[in-house]
């Protein structure tokens, strides 16, 4: 059997039913690669007594061993989050299915439901789209597109920041801000919410003009992770959810 069980935001948002379960499996994995991740693996360790053992790039796409060993034995996977979040994991599980191995799955908060601490409306998120690094000759902007899309339908917009953990590149708000100023020629977004931390004690919510955020350096935004909102007209709800609780960053002109 291969259980997938999700961490939740923060190693200690892991639900009892996942933590009573991995008590009595000796086979536990943790996927460290396809999200960003943080967890102390430490503390895990000595609350279950036993070695959790981290899997790589590789591990995860290319030589899938704890497949093998779930034929078998018990073998729990851990990811960062809700487990089916990511298509990754999705994969996992087809790849289990077709080799014989049953499959269960635990799941925990995710950024997908966690961004209403903004005071945004679930409901009025439209696509979620990812900003990546610019590489050599290639400036992805389809990410750019969603924006708009969105925006036409009167929708918010999470984006994702890249991760490349091969290289140790977790992408800064800063960097997200400078990307998207760089494309948007016509000064379409205005305003931008910016989700740090969240479910840590260091959480931090910024909402303000893109081009007031876009002056403060990487070290002013922390460690990640982070996420992003472009925001489409806001309810007065939310505007006064979302003002109560933000840190806020508006152009002196528009005052």
């Amino acid at each position: 059997m291969l259980y997938l069980i999700g961490l939740g935001l923060s190693e200690k948002d892991l639900s009892l039913k996942a933590f009573e379960l991995l008590n009595n499996i000796k086979n536990i994995y943790v996927d460290t690669y396809t999200n960003y991740f943080d967890f102390d693996l430490l503390w895990l360790e000595k609350a279950l007594n036993k070695k959790v053992i981290p899997l790589s790039r590789e591990d995860i796409e290319k030589i899938p061993t704890f497949l093998e060993i779930a034929k078998s034995e018990d073998v729990a996977l851990l990811v960062s989050g809700d487990p089916l979040v990511a298509t990754t994991h999705t994969d996992i599980l087809l790849r289990a299915m077709k080799n014989g191995v049953q499959t269960k799955i635990f799941h925990a908060s995710s950024i997908y439901s966690a961004i209403a601490e903004t005071g945004l409306h679930i409901y009025r998120f439209g696509k979620t789209a990812s900003i990546p690094y610019p590489e050599e000759n290639y400036f992805p902007r389809s990410f750019y597109d969603v924006v708009i899309e969105n925006k036409e339908r009167n929708l918010h917009t999470m984006l994702l920041l890249d991760v490349k953990r091969e290289k140790n590149l977790f992408m800064n708000p800063k960097e997200a801000i400078d990307i998207l100023i760089k494309i948007d020629e016509d000064r379409k977004i205005k305003e931008i919410i910016i989700i740090s931390r969240i479910s840590h004690d260091t959480q931090r919510i910024l909402y303000g003009d893109i081009y007031e955020l876009a002056k403060f350096d990487n070290e002013f935004y922390g460690l990640p992770p982070h996420t992003l909102v472009v925001p489409a007209d806001l309810h007065f709800a939310e505007e006064e959810y979302l003002l109560s609780l933000a840190e806020i960053y508006k152009n002196s002109k528009n005052k």
